[in-house]
């Protein structure tokens, strides 16, 4: 009977290493997956929210929401040529007097260049998300908000949200 009760301890102690085993896995496991950048889709929620962020002229202003329409109320600043493998591609930087204020929650219009027939506007929130605009010949073609507290990338266009996009493995 002595050597029956060995066993059965046995069998005891094994089971839990293994329990422990499959926490111990556990518990790495998410921690690796929760550091790891991964892409899901938007609520329709966070889509009316950072969908906000673009170039929004006052009311009655009949200005075309294309790159073309938009440089309208733009000066050159400077121009520089590119090496595009072997092809030479211009680029332009930009100053504008009226477009930071049409940028909602627009605390620093950080940039605006122009680059092969498309319109880069880059610029703070008073709130700290950092907001990235491309405008083409058909309007807005991407649309980024960069969240830094949770280091979420929000892309209305697209209708995706990116996790640990800065800081993720």
């Amino acid at each position: 009977m002595k050597g029956y009760t060995g066993r059965r301890s046995g069998w005891k102690w094994g089971l839990l290493v293994l329990a422990a085993a499959l926490i111990l896995a556990g518990v790495l496991g998410f921690r690796w997956w929760n550091g790891q950048s991964r892409t899901v889709v938007m609520s329709d929620r966070e889509r009316e929210t950072y969908g906000l962020y673009r170039v929004t002229p006052p009311d009655g202003e009949r200005t075309a929401l294309t790159a073309e329409g938009l440089l309208t109320h733009c000066t050159p600043e400077t121009t520089e040529v590119l090496d595009n493998d072997g092809e030479p591609l211009e680029g332009v930087t930009y100053t504008s007097d009226v477009l930071e204020d049409w940028l909602p929650d627009c605390q620093a219009l950080r940039g605006i260049s122009g680059l092969d027939g498309l319109l880069y506007i880059v610029y703070g929130t008073n709130a700290g998300q950092e907001v990235w605009l491309t405008y083409g010949a058909e309007g807005l073609t991407e649309q980024l908000v960069y969240e830094p507290d949770t280091d979420t990338l929000y892309q209305p266009v697209t209708g995706e949200k990116t996790f640990h996009f800065r800081h993720g493995k």
